[in-house]
């Protein structure tokens, strides 16, 4: 046994020296399993996650319904008494009756849809209007959440919500009949629809409106039913792409303001735990299996 200098021996060091090894270990251990548990990524914000969703939603439907609502200042039909006669829609060959029946739906077609075009465009520019509103004020609750800024944007956002599923529920008693009201317009238009596209790139191709009359008179029918069909189908267009995104924000709208209310209330976002959009840390998750 050896005998240090202070007067101490080399084996009373020995536990001493095991017992401060034990005791570096135990700091490394706890350090790396700090380092792990910093470097961990918290897990999913469910709430972050359905608003992050839902304004995925209404930026989307409302794009395609203030679309359709522009679209209708693009519809230029041509003239009611110039479309409407038995001679522009073929209407030679039936009987009186079923002549009528036709002229009327064209009529109606005018009176319903062509001559209100401005006042059917305001319901679908003021929702679509709301929902990309109401996902503009989502994306901005969920691009930097904080518990002020977010609580006040999902206030927003259910404010644009209760006023989107008012806009959208009034005009749907309307706009089914519409559609049919369109169908029947277009219905003896659509039966000559090759000859009405033969004619018309015919007639441009050839000039023949600098023909005789009755050359000039063929063409500017063909021109006429051209331009009624043109006008038929995207009055048709915008009608069934904006209703039925109406259709799907009406519920969107409502599965939003009950989010919203959940997200200020009961079900809060954990805003001490952010790691950027929880939709690209969804979709990450995913690819790797």
């Amino acid at each position: 046994m050896s005998v240090l200098p202070n007067g101490s021996d080399s084996a009373d060091l020995l536990p001493q020296k095991a017992a401060g090894d034990d005791l570096s270990e135990t700091e490394s251990t706890a350090s790396a399993s700090e380092e792990h548990t910093g470097t961990a990524p918290p897990p999913l914000d469910f709430p972050l996650l359905a608003a992050e969703v839902s304004a995925a939603l209404l930026g989307i439907l409302g794009f395609l319904i203030l679309f359709a609502g522009v679209g209708f200042f693009t519809v230029k039909p041509p003239g009611e008494e110039d479309l409407c006669r038995p001679s522009t829609l073929g209407l030679q060959n039936l009987t009186q009756g079923r002549q009528q029946l036709e002229l009327a739906a064209c009529h109606a077609l005018y009176t319903g849809a062509f001559n209100m075009l401005g006042l059917i465009s305001i319901p679908f520019i003021l929702s679509g209007s709301l929902a990309l509103g109401s996902a503009a004020a989502l994306f901005s609750a969920v691009r930097r959440p904080g518990p002020e800024k977010s609580q006040k944007m999902f206030c927003h956002s259910a404010t644009a919500d209760v006023f989107g599923t008012i806009i959208v529920w009034i005009p749907s008693i309307y706009f089914p009949g519409l559609t049919v009201l369109v169908a029947a317009g277009l219905a003896p238009i659509h039966a000559y629809f090759i000859s009405i596209m033969m004619g018309h790139f015919a007639i441009s191709a050839s000039d023949a409106a600098a023909g005789s009359d009755g050359v000039g008179i063929a063409a500017y029918t063909y021109e006429i039913l051209y331009q009624g069909y043109c006008a038929a189908s995207r009055l048709e267009l915008c009608l069934t792409i904006g209703s039925f995104s109406m259709l799907l924000v009406f519920w969107v709208f409502l599965f939003d303001f009950c989010r919203n209310l959940m997200s200020m209330s009961c079900w809060r976002p954990r805003y001490d735990q952010q790691a950027g959009y929880q939709v690209l840390r969804l979709l990450k998750r995913y690819m790797k299996g």
